[in-house]
């Protein structure tokens, strides 16, 4: 009989808690793919020592900022820097702000992360937000750098990594319904 009391107890506790909390008991069933984090790394350097930046990323950067999707792919970076690119893992865009499907294609193919990825399931805008990252930045790509859109600017190096589609999806649904 003490097992039947308690079982009782509790399924009736528990709900009344979650109430009490205010939280949506839905919501903890639901995944909640609109997280991310902020980083950063004094040097390019150490962003790429940390793991933080990928290869490609040129040392003599300095004031490294990430904004990162934790739940995917994503990824905002930006970083003082006047330098060249590595030709070597950077591709020059054809045009401007508008990679075609070929380019996008073969740049993801020589990222490990992207790789095998179908540019058709690939975003190609940003859901990450962060202060420091100019609104509609992706439009003035000029490289590919593995799955990374790149462009520099007044001193500084935007790269902007894609997430796949059926993650960015979920995102905007998410934010519709709150």
């Amino acid at each position: 009989m003490p097992k039947k009391k308690f079982f009782t107890a509790a399924a009736l506790t528990v709900p009344f808690a979650l109430m009490l909390t205010g939280c949506n008991v839905t919501e903890l069933t639901q995944d909640n793919y609109d997280k991310s984090a902020s980083k950063s790394a004094s040097t390019s350097e150490q962003g790429v020592a940390e793991g933080l930046l990928p290869n490609w990323v040129p040392a003599g950067g300095t004031e490294v900022k990430l904004e990162q999707r934790t739940t995917g792919s994503e990824r905002l970076m930006v970083m003082n820097y006047s330098g060249a690119l590595p030709t070597e893992q950077c591709t020059p865009l054809s045009s401007t702000g508008a990679p075609t499907a070929k380019e996008l294609s073969a740049a993801y193919a020589t990222d490990q992360r992207s790789r095998g990825w179908e540019v058709s399931d690939v975003a190609t805008s940003p859901t990450l937000e962060a202060d420091w990252w100019p609104q509609d930045a992706h439009q003035a790509t000029t490289q590919l750098c593995g799955r990374w859109w790149v462009h520099q600017d007044g001193g500084k190096l935007y790269a902007f990594a894609p997430d796949l589609l059926s993650v960015t999806t979920q995102i905007e649904k998410q934010r519709e319904n709150a």
